[in-house]
């Protein structure tokens, strides 16, 4: 994920933080990098756990039944929906002018619970054995996604970001479709 706003260093000692006081120690930054420039501090990073059967850890998405992870699943070293939750809002809490743009969504401080709570109810699993993110580790449930367990829970409209490429191609395409149609209707004539 990317993180506008803050140090590679302020991001280490917020997850060293939230592990310590949260996970047992078992969170930890993988693959992350200072990338401050003259707009200001920004970092990237990846949030991992050291021990696949310790607090914090993620199952995988996949159901097999034959894993030893959560549910029956095959356990992996990456952060669970809960750990990640953690840390942001720890990140937030601190730096509250900071933005965090991540693969499924972009999130502020006053966005975050919203946001965060959106990406709960987002299928990580396939058509078939469809599941959540947080259904897929072994932390409680109750303090995070109240409202998403709820089945009238729907997102706001805005607590996703708008894929805006996809909007683009669309508008683009109805552009085209009607200069056709008129350049079509003029040929009959």
């Amino acid at each position: 994920m990317f993180v506008y706003g803050v140090s590679f260093s302020d991001v280490q000692s917020v997850v060293r933080d939230v592990s310590d006081s949260l996970y047992d120690g078992n969170l930890t930054v993988r693959t992350g990098a200072d990338r401050s420039n003259r707009a200001g501090p920004r970092a990237t990073f990846t949030l991992r756990t050291l021990d696949s059967a310790g607090t914090g850890a993620k199952g995988s998405a996949s159901w097999s039944g034959s894993g030893t992870g959560p549910k029956g699943r095959r356990r992996t070293i990456s952060a669970c929906w809960h750990a990640h939750y953690d840390v942001l809002a720890e990140l937030f809490a601190r730096f509250p002018h900071a933005r965090v743009v991540t693969a499924i969504a972009t999130y502020t401080a006053p966005t975050f619970h919203d946001r965060a709570l959106a990406t709960a109810s987002l299928n990580v699993g396939c058509q078939l054995w469809p599941v959540t993110a947080p259904e897929c580790c072994e932390c409680d449930h109750s303090a995070y996604t109240y409202r998403v367990d709820s089945p009238d829970y729907m997102p706001s409209v805005d607590a996703m970001r708008p894929n805006s490429d996809v909007e683009y191609f669309l508008d683009q395409l109805d552009r085209v479709l009607a200069e056709n149609t008129s350049r079509d209707s003029e040929l009959v004539s």
